[in-house]
């Protein structure tokens, strides 16, 4: 099986993107081979080694799409990847398996031994793992941080300095092979009303500079969980366009609140506007850690399409997040069937709205195949929350 690379950055959008550069677009085109533009799609799962999601994907794919698959950390043994890469790259040559270092199980190791165990170190250690679960680096697998703690906002004791540590150690390894990987930040939910903490909290991470330049250095992706809540989303007799601006207003918050800063936030700006990923919510009928999800699964298909819709059309007239879009798939209480149904929408809603070699005003097919919006009419008991927008403003 021939396995395209890795690297080659992904923001080029082929008309209307509000911020790619020569650079950006001659890099995507070498990305895969015969392609002018590369979407990139992260998949995280809770139970990803049973592969629901990507399956459907797979069924789905598209040949100028690179699917990057996380494979979560041993039960038993948190500072240990999962085996199974060789079943991801079964589902095409563009299918690469992440392997998933645990933040809180690597802290554990260190405290185990302070003094003589670090970030750094860790980050060297899980890349000999990965190659000795059969991970392929080079190749087109990498790794994927879950998760950089909340605090990283804040940047109380050293967790900032601490995140620069491991992401160096795991992008150098042993020094054969230097290797970007991801990282998922854990988020703050939608229905937040009070935004006098976290909001001067993200301005001061956007300033950190040293903290940006060890992410542009390391990290290829970053992605940041942003699980919007369909009651806060979907409201009753309201348009799927004002929808798709509730939703965005919320998904695209940090780099936004970047792109106000000017040159106080210079930095985290460009690397976020070709690297940041907006991690949706795909955990239906989940009320814990996701939103509240327990609605019944037709209008959670719209929902779902609603996000992909709204992620499109922002990045059709934003330098962020251009062709890079990831999903949190957690279904609770759900058979095999309502699954497979659930991702097979998703899988498909993508493929339409972010086909090969074309991308701005395609995002009405994430809705459905004619173009209708229709298909992103949720509607559910519940009202917007219009607080995300002081993050327009620095």
């Amino acid at each position: 099986m021939t396995r395209t690379l890795l690297w080659g950055a992904v923001i080029a959008c082929t008309v209307g993107c509000g911020g790619e550069s020569d650079e950006d677009l001659v890099e995507d085109a070498e990305a895969i081979t015969g392609c002018s533009s590369v979407t990139t799609v992260l998949l995280y799962s809770e139970n990803t080694y049973e592969l629901t999601l990507p399956n459907a994907f797979a069924a789905a794919q598209d040949p100028c799409t690179r699917y990057l698959v996380d494979l979560p950390h041993l039960a038993a043994d948190h500072t240990m990847p999962r085996t199974g890469a060789d079943q991801v790259h079964g589902l095409g040559p563009n299918f690469h398996a992440l392997a998933e270092f645990s933040w809180s199980g690597w802290a554990e190791w260190i405290a185990q031994s302070p003094g003589t165990r670090s970030w750094y170190l860790a980050g060297k250690l899980f890349r000999k793992r990965m190659l000795d679960a059969g991970y392929e680096v080079p190749g087109g697998d990498t790794w994927v941080i879950n998760e950089f703690p909340s605090a990283i906002r804040s940047g109380v004791n050293n967790v900032r300095e601490d995140a620069a540590d491991a992401v160096r150690g795991l992008f150098e390894g042993d020094g054969s092979a230097h290797a970007q990987g991801v990282v998922f930040i854990a988020g703050i939910g939608q229905t937040l009303q009070n935004f006098s903490v976290y909001k001067p909290n993200v301005q001061n991470w956007l300033q950190d500079t040293a903290f940006w330049n060890a992410m542009r250095a390391h990290v290829r992706w970053f992605s940041y969980e942003v699980y919007a809540d369909p009651h806060v989303d979907c409201v009753a007799d309201s348009n799927v366009v004002a929808d798709a601006d509730h939703v965005n207003a919320y998904l695209e918050h940090v780099p936004r609140l970047a792109d106000a800063g000017g040159s106080r936030t210079a930095v985290a700006a460009a690397y976020l506007a070709r690297s940041y990923v907006p991690l949706l919510n795909a955990a239906w009928n989940s009320d814990n850690g996701f939103g509240d999800n327990v609605i019944p699964l037709p209008p959670f298909e719209k929902f779902s399409r609603l996000q992909i819709y709204a992620t499109h059309v922002w990045a059709a007239n934003h330098p962020f997040p251009g062709r890079r879009i990831g999903f949190a798939w957690a279904p609770k209480s759900a058979t095999v069937a309502e699954q497979q149904d659930l991702a097979g929408e998703i899988a498909h809603s993508v493929a339409r709205a972010y086909p090969a070699g074309a991308f701005y005003n395609l995002g009405k097919l994430a809705c459905s195949s004619d173009g209708s919006l229709d298909g992103c009419g949720c509607q559910v008991a519940g009202e917007y929350n219009p607080g995300w927008g002081v993050f327009a403003s620095f």
